[in-house]
């Protein structure tokens, strides 16, 4: 009994002694994803298709050439972010626009400045992850594929119908045996508020 009570007193003093300040101690976790796993969460309540009436006022870019010039210049214009895009070994090049005013949404031009697909994201929190995208067609307003963002470097896309098209790690996209097969560029810097 007095080896216990000894104990009992000695472990008090060490804890009291050695107290640890919660601010300090920092816990880091992550959530592992599979294909798998992340085309089942992306397909979870996702609209099918977009309104029209919503797509037909952005169907030509008018700031076609200003767009493609501050491109070029690296540079980012007012009222809205540009960045380029290269995808099927540089057969597909153009650029997109998130306006300022719509933030939620990502608009996808040739270099002729046709629009051809637009992103949604209705959870713009993009310092919650995962979170998703939706991807449509300009000409039909079906959703076309599925972005699921794992966090600020790797995001999984899938066609409608599930298969994957590029699981991305930074800027390159890699096919399902790991083989890169597109990349991105953000023109300029991104101004954050």
């Amino acid at each position: 009994m007095k080896k216990l009570f000894i104990f009992i007193i000695l472990t008090l003093f060490w804890c009291l002694g050695s107290s640890v300040n919660a601010q300090d101690t920092i816990l880091r976790g992550s959530v592992h994803y599979t294909v798998e796993t992340a085309r089942k969460m992306a397909f979870d309540g996702l609209d099918l298709k977009l309104d029209k009436k919503f797509i037909e006022p952005y169907a030509i870019d008018e700031n076609n050439k200003e767009n493609r010039d501050y491109i070029d210049k690296k540079k980012q214009p007012e009222g809205r972010m540009v960045m380029s895009f290269v995808m099927a070994r540089g057969l597909v090049k153009g650029y997109a626009i998130v306006y300022d005013d719509k933030p939620e949404y990502v608009f996808y031009y040739t270099n002729g400045g046709y629009l051809i697909a637009i992103d949604v994201d209705k959870i713009q929190d993009k310092n919650s992850f995962p979170y998703k995208i939706g991807k449509y067609s300009a000409a039909t307003g079906n959703l076309v594929s599925i972005g699921f963002y794992v966090s600020d470097e790797e995001q999984y896309v899938y066609t409608k119908s599930g298969k994957l098209k590029a699981h991305w790690v930074g800027n390159t996209g890699y096919n399902e045996k790991g083989r890169p097969i597109a990349t991105r560029e953000v023109s300029g810097e991104i101004p954050f508020e």
